[in-house]
């Protein structure tokens, strides 16, 4: 793996307050799949399949950086009856994975979670990428990775890699070419094709739905959306009045699958 050490974004200063592990020792729900993919000798990353018999596509969820796979064995059911069986993944460190976290090895990591699920038919044939938060920039490099991917979808997602630097309480003037083609989400959505749905809350403090209009002008999906939701924030965009947050995506969905 090779790559600048002295980036701010391997710094142990950046990546300590942008990832916040726990440790999840919960039972998973009865019906769900545990799976365990090696991304490194001796680390592995914890994702749970929950089947769907009626579902048309595989969602591959990749959460905020405060969450588990386990908060989201609720919301299986509801995105399974809208075509989607979850997949949810987490990263190192956190819940049942081992290893620490830092913002480059979860973009590498994804590329192995997703070729490891694709191999071994762990997924349908049509599948959507779903990050939420710092997942989106999971959900980004594959994207951009594997054009196949049938869709995509970013909900609060950043644009801007200084700002998120900066949301760490560090400081930062520029970046270099290296890690602008790495972690800039704004650039790097230039390069996806794939049907792509942004939500975002228009009340989000942590980062700006103006950050989610700066990814879809950039975005050269032919087939792209934008929804910013009245009301709801950063945390809080699951409970959109008049159920926006899952009608937005049913509707998506059904577009394209």
């Amino acid at each position: 793996m090779n790559f600048k050490m002295d980036s701010i974004f391997d710094s142990t200063a950046f990546n300590q307050n942008l990832f916040f592990p726990r440790p999840d020792y919960s039972s998973p729900p009865g019906n769900a799949e545990e799976i365990y993919i090696e991304v490194e000798p001796e680390i592995k990353v914890h994702a749970r399949k929950f089947p769907a018999s009626s579902a048309r596509f595989s969602l591959i969820y990749f959460h905020g950086n405060g969450e588990v796979v386990s908060d989201y064995n609720d919301l299986a059911q509801v995105f399974g009856a809208i075509g989607g069986e979850l997949v949810a993944v987490d990263y190192r460190g956190y819940g049942k994975s081992t290893g620490s976290p830092s913002l480059r090895t979860v973009l590498n990591d994804a590329c192995s979670i997703f070729e490891y699920l694709t191999k071994n038919k762990i997924v349908r044939s049509d599948i959507c990428i779903m990050g939420r938060s710092l997942g989106s920039a999971s959900a980004i490099e594959l994207g951009v990775k594997y054009p196949e991917i049938n869709a995509c979808v970013i909900e609060s997602g950043y644009a801007d890699p200084i700002p998120l630097v900066e949301r760490r309480g560090l400081r930062v003037d520029s970046i270099t070419p290296e890690e602008n083609a790495v972690f800039n989400n704004s650039q790097k959505i230039k390069k996806i094709t794939s049907p792509l749905l942004i939500m975002h809350g228009k009340e989000d403090m942590i980062i700006s739905y103006a950050e989610a209009e700066l990814n879809f002008k950039n975005a050269s999906s032919k087939v792209k959306e934008l929804e910013l939701i009245d009301g709801v924030g950063h945390n809080d965009i699951l409970l959109a009045p008049n159920n926006k947050y899952f009608g937005t995506l049913e509707k998506f969905f059904s577009k394209v699958f």
